[in-house]
C-alpha cells in the first residue's frame, strides 16, 4: 500500500515537473509580460462572470424589481463570453505554475465554488427568465441566495490562492 501512495505520489510530482519545465510554461513564467497579460485577462473575464452571475441572483432576490425579469436573463450571453475567456486563460496561469495551482486545496474549492455558481446561473436560464413570468418562483429566491454566497467565496477564494500556496515550483 505505501509503494502504490508513494508511486502516485512520484507521478503526481513527475507530471508537475513535465508540465513546469516545458518550453511554453518556462517560457510564461520567464516572459517580461505573458504571465501578467494572463493574469490580467483571467481577472477581468472572472470579473464579469461573477458579477454577471451576481447580478442575475441580485434581480432574482427583488433587487431593482422594476428591470423586467427577461430583460436579466439577456445578461447570460456575458456569462458565456467571459466563461469562454476566463477557462484558457486560467489554463494559461495553471501551465506556467501548475505546482502552485495544483498542490493547493484552495485551488479545489474555488473551482468547486465558481462551477457550482455557474451551473445554477446556467439552470435560471430556462426556469426563470421566460417572458410569461413576471415574479421568480418562490424556490427562486433561496437558490439565487445560495448562488449569490458561492459567487462571492469563489471570487474570495481565488483572491486568497496568491497568498495560500506553499508549493510554487517542484524540483
Amino acid at each position: 500500500m505505501a509503494f502504490a501512495s508513494r508511486s502516485r505520489k512520484t507521478l503526481t510530482v513527475e507530471t508537475l515537473r513535465i508540465i513546469q519545465d516545458s518550453a511554453f510554461a518556462t517560457w510564461s513564467r520567464e516572459s517580461s509580460w505573458a504571465l501578467f497579460a494572463y493574469l490580467i485577462v483571467h481577472t477581468i473575464s472572472m470579473g464579469f462572470l461573477v458579477g454577471t452571475g451576481m447580478l442575475i441572483d441580485a434581480r432574482i432576490l427583488g433587487v431593482g424589481g422594476r428591470i423586467p425579469l427577461p430583460a436579466a436573463g439577456r445578461l447570460l450571453p456575458v456569462v458565456a463570453i467571459a466563461l469562454t475567456i476566463a477557462i484558457p486563460s486560467g489554463l494559461l496561469l495553471l501551465i506556467s505554475y501548475p505546482a502552485k495551482h495544483l498542490t493547493n486545496p484552495l485551488f479545489y474549492v474555488k473551482l468547486t465554488l465558481v462551477i457550482t455558481a455557474l451551473l445554477i446561473t446556467l439552470a435560471f436560464r430556462n426556469r426563470i427568465f421566460a417572458p410569461s413570468l413576471p415574479q421568480p418562483p418562490g424556490w427562486a429566491k433561496p437558490v439565487a441566495g445560495l448562488s449569490l454566497l458561492l459567487w462571492m467565496a469563489g471570487l474570495t477564494a481565488g483572491k486568497f490562492l496568491e497568498y495560500t500556496n506553499h508549493v510554487l515550483l517542484v524540483y
